[in-house]
């Protein structure tokens, strides 16, 4: 006992050192242990087992209902299959999965997808997570993008960027819709009035917004104006809930308004309706017409035209 002691006494700074060392370092092991578990936990899906069958990430934190248990599996590993290939940085095979319309709307080539989507948002070394947002006629999921804290040594998982995702069949396959782009109608409705016909042939939903894309043609011999904008109201769309959105036409300039004698143009128009996967558009009205141009300086009356695209 005697030597022990007459040992520890000559090498106690040393004995002590080397215990503060290895304190130290389970104390580091033991912080890194808790935080990569609490970011498995609570912010990654991509090392679910195809056995949980996404049970968690399909219960919808809008609609209230849940993800049917045919699509579970199909979807779940639809999107982590996305989002791994870019994680992985392999943006050619993510490219691959999305849909006929995201890609010829958004992406028209795999180094525009790059750059735009791929490069701003997986960049650095990341993990994810995603949960069913709606499930009805539309299945969109909300996912978020967290940086890789071990890989890293950055972040939070307060921190993330987010995207909105939506499941579209195209050719008896699922495939995806990104950048909260939900899907595209084509919808091939037209009124004519006087002379001017104005056919909607499709519209874009995005989760905050809608982009109506319209064929106006201008059969008279006056030059026809389409809005005014003197009001903000005078273009817009009433859904089938029989809500209001205005067009936020100040994104468009006279020149697009203006319909010049036997001139047939195409013009987008976007408006201030958020998606909701029981509503959608019924009526788009131009309260604001001139049938010709001139007349807005004199005081004449303007035209209405209301496309009603689910009128038989």
């Amino acid at each position: 006992m005697c030597k022990l002691l007459r040992i520890y006494n000559q090498n106690r700074k040393q004995i002590w050192f080397v215990i503060l060392i290895i304190i130290f370092i389970i104390i580091i092991i033991y912080s890194l242990n808790a935080v990569y578990k609490k970011q498995v936990e609570e912010n990654t899906s991509n090392e679910n087992t195809t056995e949980q069958k996404y049970e968690k990430q399909s219960e919808s934190l809008v609609s209230g209902t849940t993800v049917p248990e045919i699509y579970k599996e199909d979807f779940g590993n639809l999107i982590d299959s996305f989002l791994s290939y870019c994680t992985e940085h392999q943006p050619e095979k993510a490219y691959g999965l999305l849909s006929k319309d995201c890609k010829e709307i958004l992406y028209p080539n795999v180094q525009i997808f790059k750059k735009q989507y791929y490069e701003s948002k997986f960049s650095d070394e990341k993990k994810y997570s995603f949960q069913s947002w709606t499930a009805g006629t539309t299945y969109t999921y909300i996912v978020k993008i967290f940086n890789n804290m071990l890989a890293t040594g950055m972040g939070s998982s307060d921190n993330y960027i987010r995207d909105y995702i939506s499941i579209v069949k195209e050719d008896n396959d699922y495939k995806l819709n990104i950048n909260e782009f939900v899907g595209k109608l084509n919808l091939n409705k037209e009124k004519e009035l006087n002379g001017l016909s104005i056919r909607v042939d499709s519209s874009e939903i995005y989760m905050d917004y809608e982009i109506a894309n319209f064929t106006i043609k201008n059969n008279t011999e006056k030059t026809i104006l389409l809005d005014s904008q003197k009001s903000t109201d005078s273009m817009y769309l009433i859904n089938n809930k029989e809500l209001k959105y205005d067009a936020m036409g100040y994104e468009l300039s006279e020149e697009d308004l203006t319909i010049n004698p036997g001139e047939e143009k195409q013009i987008s128009v976007k408006y201030s309706s958020p998606f909701n996967d029981d509503i959608r558009a019924r009526k788009y009205v131009f309260s604001d017409i001139y049938m010709d141009k001139n007349d807005i300086y004199y005081g004449v009356n303007n035209e209405t035209i209301i496309i009603d695209i689910m009128e038989e």
